[in-house]
């Protein structure tokens, strides 16, 4: 038996010496076995990051990945390579120690290594980008009350708010974006007139049946569970980041306070990017003021504005833009607004051409005003700073500044613009406090009253207009000052993260960004990894094979666009394949299309990408497989004006065109003129494909075309109908050398929605599907994870859990084979005692799931995939704060060391 012993912390007395090892004092580790004095000799390897900046060292090969872990022993004449990462407003200043300047760093581990990494902040200049205009939650018939025929009639009348309806009018008005935000529903994005060339359109949804939120920016609709509120809140909230999407506390006076007007539970949850503080059918008063005490209890977040409109009747005084969001935005794309919108870097007005209002500070004192409304900065006490308010068209309006506490302490400036200024700037100087502190400002003056939605505020509660000199017309995100970063009061609330060390690898993503949405493939001894990573520039596909050494090739940028997304890879030999949905020519109108890169030489060169489908349409989410002799089999999604989604495939090489799996018996058609909701576009979506060792070649996706409202929750005369739709898994299947696909099976059942489909044939051609099921209920319900497998004599066996037992949330499963053909599945599941969503994985063996085993990692852990035995999966144990760090990364964990015992279904 060999003794592993630290001898830098266990000097062990000198019997116990003479039985396992010599103790020295050079920092070796020895491991050491009196029957063998040959065993290897080790030496530990220490990083210490300095310097005013942030940023992380990875070693090659595996190791180090310093913040997390600074320390690591190699075998002794091991040649280490240490890569330095830094952060987006930092940069690398040099090595110290065992290295020196800024060039990589090799250190062959002949004795115990120290070396120092520098990393200095950048200094910071004035913000780079452009305001954009907008309207945060916005409403169409897509929601179960979307409009006022509907609520009237107990959501058993038509609808009159079609999404065209709503653009339109946000187009009239000028404004720059717009999301359409329907109640626990993602469906309006799969509507054929979700459109526009002037707007650039985001994803949206109001989540989550209570305590409500929007979400900007997510990939399909935000579930949420059973369970207690802030439990339930808070996973969804860790979901949404998992998809890089923005989280938005709505109408905050209806569901964070309680009857005497304090925060209750749900207003602990940590995370929240934007609350809303002036929603147009809200108390603006309650709002601001739940606001400033959250800011005072810790909490960092920006603020939003919300016409929340559901009706056109009231276009003119509450229409979408009213009141108006300006975020500040790297670019005109979807990625730069959404990371406007996490910084907070946000201001409102009543309309988009009423007063408007920034904030500014200059921290240098250099006469560069670095800081916008929305930034946190932290800088020592004592120092002077100058904070400057800009307005415009303020005339007659009176501007105050407020600073920590808020407004109970009274404004610490006023001002009053007056002619001939349609622009005027104040500057304050000020000085720091060592308590963390915020200052923000607002224009009041003559305006409309306040409006509310009767519909859930009764008219007896709603409080008297304000006086009419004195409405809120506009304000700005504060700006956040103190010493060191800040813990928001309600982090003590949550449990403590009890994620263990799980041996997985740092494999892409860099600190202070998000990575996510892996994808992986073996093909011998070597795995290929893919992922999106986002930056100031956009979103991009990143490449990065691992060799059966350990060691990683560099990561490669696959994409030349800001706006690739959703990579998915396939290897066969030294033949390696790439696809990815892409916007380069731009995002307004949206019409993403599908783009591949391949390899022949195992992922060491690249030849240049081709554009696969693309047009005056939308084509996305692809999926990607190789045959056994190298033909590429690719799946997606697309959609046309005035069809629906249907899935598309094509075996590239042998199939000249495209085709359309999905449309063979679907009916659709346009509304009627007086019922938007009589529109029926059933959608096909989220497809998956797998090809069996012998050739053949299965699709599957999910599909609505038998709910009785497909994409709607209800119709006339039918109340709130499906909710969600009930959505079916469909397959078709080809036969090895043929080019005719069979007919099409559905899976699932009528009483539940069925989602995300994957599939895989095992080495014995059994094919495998799964995927994600909740009860058609809009929330509190938590979906599972089913599995069916193929039947020797024809057709499936009945869908099961492949886990049961604790409560939690199963969603996006994966399915792949390890080195012995046999199938695993991973999955993202939320019943850990800690709340955090971690990974689940079981292996098929012998017709039997095994007992699901959990992957205790540290962190949020979400969207997994496994190949080869092998499991890669986005994570945040890199974030420093539970608040305002969107660090995700993608971490690669091998095999296990054992097979996973075969136990209960």
């Amino acid at each position: 038996m060999t003794y592993p012993v630290d001898l830098r912390r266990n000097c062990l007395s000198a019997a116990v010496l003479l039985l396992l090892v010599a103790c020295v004092d050079d920092g070796t580790r020895r491991t050491q076995d009196p029957a063998d004095p040959d065993t290897p000799v080790e030496h530990r390897l220490t990083v210490q990051i300095a310097g005013s900046g942030a940023g992380h060292v990875q070693s090659t090969p595996v190791g180090i990945d310093c913040g997390l872990q600074c320390s690591a022993v190699y075998a002794e004449g091991t040649a280490v390579s240490l890569r330095a990462t830094p952060v987006a407003d930092a940069t690398f200043a040099g090595w110290s120690g065992a290295c020196t300047g800024t060039a990589a760093c090799i250190v062959t581990m002949d004795r115990e290594r120290l070396v120092g990494a520098r990393f200095e902040s950048l200094p910071a200049g004035a913000p780079e980008g452009l305001w954009l205009s907008g309207d945060l939650h916005v409403h169409d018939d897509h929601s179960s009350d979307g409009s006022g025929p509907r609520q009237l009639a107990d959501d058993r009348g038509p609808g009159n708010v079609a999404i065209s309806d709503q653009l339109r009018f946000a187009e009239t008005l000028g404004l720059d974006f717009l999301p359409l935000t329907d109640h626990r529903t993602y469906d309006q994005h799969y509507d054929p007139t979700w459109r526009s060339a002037a707007l650039l359109l985001i994803p949206g949804e109001e989540a989550n049946g209570s305590p409500h939120a929007t979400v900007h920016g997510a990939v399909d609709t935000v579930v949420q569970g059973g369970g207690e509120d802030l439990r339930r809140l808070q996973q969804s909230i860790w979901a949404a980041h998992g998809q890089a999407a923005v989280w938005i506390t709505a109408h905050p006076d209806d569901g964070e306070l309680d009857d005497a007007g304090l925060p209750n539970a749900r207003a602990q949850a940590v995370g929240i990017d934007l609350v809303e503080t002036w929603n147009r059918a809200s108390n603006v008063e309650r709002e601001i003021d739940y606001a400033e005490e959250r800011w005072n209890a810790g909490y960092r977040f920006g603020i939003a504005g919300a016409s929340d409109n559901h009706f056109r009747e009231l276009w003119l005084a509450a229409g979408p833009g009213m009141p108006t969001t300006r975020v500040f935005a790297a670019a005109r794309r979807e990625r730069a607004l959404l990371d406007g919108l996490a910084a907070g870097r946000t201001r409102l007005s009543s309309d988009p051409f009423g007063p408007q209002v920034r904030l500014e500070a200059d921290f240098q004192n250099d006469g560069v005003f670095e800081a916008l409304g929305g930034d946190e900065v932290f800088v020592p006490a004592n120092r002077a700073f100058t904070l400057r308010v800009v307005v415009e068209n303020a005339l007659g309006s009176t501007v105050q500044v407020y600073a920590a506490p808020g407004r109970s302490a009274g404004p610490l400036a006023s001002f009053s613009p007056s002619l001939p200024e349609l622009e005027a700037s104040y500057e304050l100087p000020l000085v720091t406090g060592s308590a963390p502190s915020w200052y923000r400002v607002e224009v009041r003056g003559f305006g409309p009253p306040q409006a509310y939605d009767t519909t859930d505020v009764p008219v007896s509660a709603i409080p008297p207009p304000q006086n009419l000199p004195d409405q809120l017309r506009a304000t700005s995100s504060p700006i956040f000052v103190s010493p060191a970063p800040v813990a928001a009061a309600g982090e003590a609330q949550l449990p403590a993260d009890s994620g263990l060390a799980d041996g997985a690898e740092l494999a892409l993503g860099d600190a202070g960004l998000f990575a996510g949405f892996p994808d992986l493939a073996v093909a011998g001894t070597r795995q290929h990894l893919v992922a999106e990573q986002h930056d100031r520039d956009g979103t991009h596909i990143l490449y990065r094979r691992r060799l059966a050494s350990g060691a990683w090739s560099e990561p490669q940028t696959l994409s030349h666009s800001g706006a690739a997304r959703f990579a998915k890879v396939a290897a066969r030999g030294d033949a390696v394949w790439v696809v990815w949905q892409d916007e380069a020519a731009g995002q307004q109108p949206r019409q993403p299309a599908i783009h591949l890169r391949r390899s022949s030489d195992g992922g060491v060169s690249w030849a240049e990408p081709e554009l696969l489908r693309g047009g005056s349409f939308r084509a996305e989410h692809p999926a990607l497989a190789l045959t056994p002799d190298g033909a590429a089999v690719v799946a997606w999604q697309e959609i046309r004006e005035g069809e629906p989604f249907d899935v598309f495939v094509q075996v590239l090489g042998r199939d000249e065109l495209p085709l359309n799996l999905s449309r063979e018996g679907k009916s659709f058609s346009a509304a009627d003129p007086l019922d938007s909701r009589s529109a029926r576009y059933p959608a096909s979506v989220w497809p998956a494909v797998a090809v069996a060792d012998d050739g053949r070649i299965t699709v599957a996706w999910q599909d609505n075309r038998d709910d009785p409202d497909p994409l709607w929750t209800g119709s006339a005369f039918n109340g709130e109908g499906t909710d969600p739709d009930n959505w079916q898994v469909v397959l078709r299947s080809r036969a090895a050398g043929s080019a005719t696909w069979q007919a099409a099976l559905t899976l699932g059942a009528a009483d539940r929605a069925d989602r995300h489909p994957t599939l895989a044939y095992d080495a014995g051609g059994v094919l495998v599907l799964a995927w994600d099921s909740r009860p058609l209920q809009s929330s509190g319900a938590d979906p599972v994870v089913l599995a069916t497998h193929s039947l020797a004599a024809g057709g499936f066996a009945a869908p099961a859990p492949v886990a049961a037992g604790t409560q939690g949330m199963g969603l996006h499963p994966r399915l792949g084979r390890d080195a012995s053909g046999t199938v695993e599945v991973v999955w993202s599941d939320s019943r850990s005692a800690d709340w955090r969503w971690r990974i689940l994985r079981a292996r098929r063996m012998e017709g039997v799931w095994n007992d699901a085993a959990l992957i205790p990692s540290r962190g949020n852990n979400q969207w997994p995939v496994t190949a080869g035995g092998a499991v890669a999966f986005a994570g945040t144990r890199g974030a420093q704060r539970l608040q305002r760090d969107r660090t995700q990364q993608i971490f690669w964990l091998g095999a296990p060391q054992a097979p996973l015992a075969a136990g209960a279904p």
